[in-house]
């Protein structure tokens, strides 16, 4: 028997694109799934459209106070194990479908077919499209493959999709204090994880009219992980040099631009302790110009 999916999807006055993705959902050709709506503390009324549907699979859940994107995702996380635990959500993936997104009416069919075939597989992930070109989003593969964290590192680019099973994803959480950057803890969870990948696109991907609120700049992006998540930085360094010299080459640059030579310091102590040494001497000679 192929297995349950609980979909989240966490949402902020965009009652006027939830609809789309919650109808996707129910067009699913698997019909064995879960879809929790998490509100962000919105003032629009997604709670009339998502109640409209009158279908017992979709739960609402509301925020009282706006905790971001990531905030929203760990409430959806923490209400799929509880439905796990209660006996109420029956299957143990997971997937994150965006609010203005839409899924083809085979996604969860097919990718938890992988799952026959691979009966041990951790997470599995695919293309997605374009809505406006029909075009893939993402790049970097061109076949089904298995993956790991380095080679997606390293070569993937763009918009991919994917679910995975409960057990890589545990009690670990977004960090809502690093704005806008999910990689900590997507990162982690592949780790280590038997990972496959379909060339297929199976999520459609709305970029028209996106209206979600700034998530900061870079540079305060870049300075919450160096403060935050600091670990983070040294697994870069272990999973690919190029994605870890790219990274931290880009952190330094944005605290240099803002003055901050503490941070700058950080990033110079990282490269150097990864082996790299001819970028640290120019950024200490240009940070020395800044000051």
């Amino acid at each position: 028997m192929i297995p349950s999916v609980t979909l989240v999807t966490p949402t902020r006055n965009r009652a006027h694109t939830i609809g789309r993705a919650i109808r996707s959902v129910l067009a699913q050709t698997h019909a064995e799934w879960e879809l929790v709506v998490v509100d962000d503390a919105g003032t629009d009324d997604t709670e009339r459209v998502v109640a409209s549907f009158g279908d017992p699979r979709i739960r609402y859940v509301r925020l009282d106070e706006h905790a971001g994107p990531t905030g929203a995702k760990n409430r959806g996380f923490d209400e799929a194990s509880r439905l796990r635990s209660d006996g109420k959500a029956r299957g143990p993936w997971i997937g994150v479908l965006d609010d203005d997104d839409e899924l083809v009416p085979d996604a969860l069919r097919t990718l938890l077919a992988v799952t026959q075939r691979i009966p041990r597989v951790d997470a599995i992930s695919c293309n997605c499209i374009d809505a406006q070109t029909g075009r893939f989003t993402g790049h970097g593969f061109d076949h089904d493959r298995y993956l790991t964290v380095p080679l997606a590192l390293t070569h993937a680019r763009g918009e991919h999709w994917g679910i995975f099973h409960e057990r890589i994803l545990g009690d670990r959480r977004f960090d809502p204090g690093i704005p806008g950057h999910e990689a900590h803890l997507w990162y982690r969870i592949h780790d280590g994880a038997l990972w496959y990948y379909i060339h297929q696109g199976l999520r459609v991907y709305h970029r028209e009219g996106r209206d979600r609120l700034s998530l900061g700049s870079d540079y305060v992006l870049y300075r919450e992980i160096f403060d935050r998540d600091p670990d983070l930085v040294r697994l870069y360094a272990r999973w690919s040099k190029k994605a870890f010299s790219r990274f931290v080459r880009v952190a330094a640059f944005e605290f240099l631009r803002a003055g901050d030579r503490a941070h700058l310091d950080l990033a110079i102590a990282a490269l150097e302790e990864s082996g790299m040494r001819a970028m640290p001497a120019a950024l200490r000679a240009l940070g020395s110009v800044r000051r």
